[in-house]
């Protein structure tokens, strides 16, 4: 969701705040006045001074053309009127300042500021009168963990609950990865040690298909699914059937009442089932624990013998 927190740049009272909360506004509406006794005053002194100037000048002006005074008399009032005009252009822009005017079109969420609070500028802490979004092009922000960023990619559909809908899916697509992390620190201790960690994650956006933004809010909290590599029609195996050696990955088969060793190739793979792509058939058995030197060993025909699906 694109949205922005409207300061003030002038210090004042609000003298009028001209919108009320969830009303829709247009990119350079008038929102709100600032009444600042000390700008209006700096402006008028301003002008009063650069009209004297001015005047000053034209005056000079015309008796230097007569020959009457020199150059540089002349030059001098003219470097007054044009330092009282720079001076007078700066204290309109500080009066300019005290109106808030909208800078997208968007809506105004939250409760904005009333007419008689008091605001003032600063860097380190501004005020908010109020927030304009754009609730046609909501995002959602998810922080996916290190260890799984590898597997996002722009592009790829997301699923997502929030709490007020809790039997409704709403689903987006992954617009932005960020590259710049961010860290969760977590501590504890005892009476004979501590010790600390830091979990890194990164932010992932979302764009949320803008068929289903009605009855979302800004800040719900999503639980989203970010759906990476998808087979359809996959021929899938319990994950504890496949071994490995310095040749590949392997199984052992059942077929003709004996285990045959078979190297097989694999996709997807998930915390409890692998896809295997070649090297078995859908109804072969496979052994999905134990050992081969064990008579007891297990084993289980190869799920979904029809084919499924496989998702990671």
């Amino acid at each position: 969701m694109n949205s922005i927190d409207l300061s003030a740049t002038a210090s004042g009272t609000l003298e009028q705040v001209l919108v009320k909360q969830n009303e829709q506004v247009t990119k350079g509406q008038k929102l709100a006045v600032i009444e600042s006794k000390a700008l209006t005053s700096t402006q008028q002194e301003a002008l009063n001074t650069l009209n004297n100037k001015q005047s000053y000048y034209q005056r000079l002006y015309s008796l230097y053309k007569q020959g009457a005074v020199s150059f540089q008399t002349m030059d001098d009032a003219k470097l007054d009127y044009l330092n009282a005009k720079a001076a007078y252009e700066k204290a309109q822009a500080d009066v300019n300042d005290t109106i808030v005017f909208a800078p997208m079109d968007g809506t105004v969420i939250g409760e904005p500021m009333k007419t008689g609070e008091t605001v003032s500028q600063g860097l380190s802490s501004q005020m908010v009168i109020m927030t304009i979004a754009d609730l046609s092009s909501m995002q959602i922000e998810l922080l996916v963990d290190e260890t799984d960023i590898g597997g996002v990619a722009i592009g790829q559909n997301v699923e997502f609950t929030v709490d007020a809908y809790p039997d409704r899916t709403f689903h987006g697509v992954v617009s932005n990865i960020s590259k710049k992390e961010y860290s969760s620190s977590s501590s504890s201790s005892s009476s004979s040690s501590s010790s600390s960690s830091s979990v890194v994650y990164y932010t992932v956006y979302v764009n949320i298909n803008s068929n289903e933004l009605q009855g979302l809010y800004p800040s719900m909290t999503a639980r989203a699914t970010i759906k990476g590599k998808e087979d359809t029609d996959a021929l899938i195996i319990p994950v504890t059937a496949v071994r490995s050696d310095t040749e590949g990955s392997y199984v052992y088969k059942m077929e003709s009442g004996k285990l045959k060793k078979v190297y097989i190739k694999t996709g997807i793979t998930t915390d409890t089932k692998v896809e295997v792509t070649s090297g078995l058939s859908a109804g072969d058995q496979v052994v999905t624990s134990g050992t081969i030197s064990q008579e007891t060993a297990t084993t289980k025909d190869t799920d979904k013998q029809k084919r499924g699906g496989m998702r990671l």
